[in-house]
């Protein structure tokens, strides 16, 4: 082999040498990844709003199979990190979720919101001498969505329409001397003046509820419900700061659309581990000073 057909050779063997190099830097991972980006209106679900169905399978994928990893904010969906597939029945309802997707290969991220049908209740502080002392149930993620409630709010005519929503059903919370109306609506000044924290009421008091509800809507009156959990304060001063922050920390997870003689009573830690909206804190204090 003369000179000129060795050092040809040798370029040949030095750029195969050199691409195969790159080919395998690229497939694990040194490129930037972006040839490998999808456009995200791909990542979708059939629907925005999904309901329980209980006593049956009820999984829902995304409408493409697509490789990569899947994720939500605030915590309670149930979702496969790999396949995208959300568990509704397991998935705590009433909250609107923000499902992420990154392609392999990638740091791309896609967003796609869903809601969990059912209702919720956001967190707050209620000052009595200012008169505020309702908290109304937030329905489908949207503050001021009316619920699906067809009967109009006559507690005495809702136990006989079959059609009606039902909240507290079984009147467990009533039985602790929490106010609740036909539509999920408690009044705190009842309530507390019902004895619930005590026949005077005592500083400090937290009071974990489970609050059992069926709605008028495409569940069908499935059983649902919600955990709950009611502070009272005498003075806003008295009021925890790390209650406080919690509250803070909720409402920045919240993916809103615009704008003991009962097992159900337990005493529980003040703060949620981070990152988890349930339950909802509502804190009722008596007067600002």
């Amino acid at each position: 082999m003369d000179n000129l057909s060795s050092s040809l050779l040798k370029v040949a063997f030095s750029v195969l040498f050199i691409w195969t190099m790159a080919s395998c830097f690229d497939d694990n991972g040194g490129g930037d990844g972006r040839d490998k980006e999808i456009d995200c209106s791909t990542f979708a679900y059939a629907d925005t709003i999904f309901v329980i169905k209980p006593g049956q399978t009820n999984l829902v994928s995304p409408l493409n199979e697509l490789r990569g990893t899947y994720k939500s904010s605030p915590n309670g969906l149930a979702i496969n990190a790999t396949t995208g597939v959300i568990d509704v029945n397991a998935s705590e309802t009433g909250l609107k979720y923000k499902v992420s997707f990154t392609p392999t290969g990638t740091e791309q991220v896609c967003d796609f919101f869903v809601t969990i049908s059912g209702v919720n209740y956001l967190d707050g502080i209620y000052i009595l001498s200012r008169n505020e002392i309702t908290v109304a149930p937030v329905y489908n993620g949207v503050p001021g969505l009316p619920l699906p409630c067809p009967d109009d709010d006559d507690d005495d005519d809702d136990d006989d329409d079959d059609s009606s929503c039902k909240f507290d059903e079984e009147d467990i919370l009533k039985d602790l001397g929490f106010e609740i109306s036909s539509k999920g609506v408690f009044d705190l000044k009842k309530t507390v003046e019902n004895g619930t924290f005590g026949s005077t009421p005592v500083n400090g008091t937290i009071i974990d509820v489970d609050l059992n509800y069926r709605l008028a809507d495409l569940s069908g009156l499935a059983a649902n419900k919600i955990p709950l959990r009611f502070f009272y304060y005498n003075k806003l001063s008295d009021v925890p700061k790390a209650v406080l922050d919690d509250i803070e920390e909720k409402r920045k997870l919240i993916n809103e659309g615009p704008l003991s003689n009962s097992s159900n009573f337990r005493l529980l830690e003040t703060v949620r581990p981070a990152g988890k909206p349930r339950p909802p804190y509502v804190v009722i204090v008596a007067s600002f000073e």
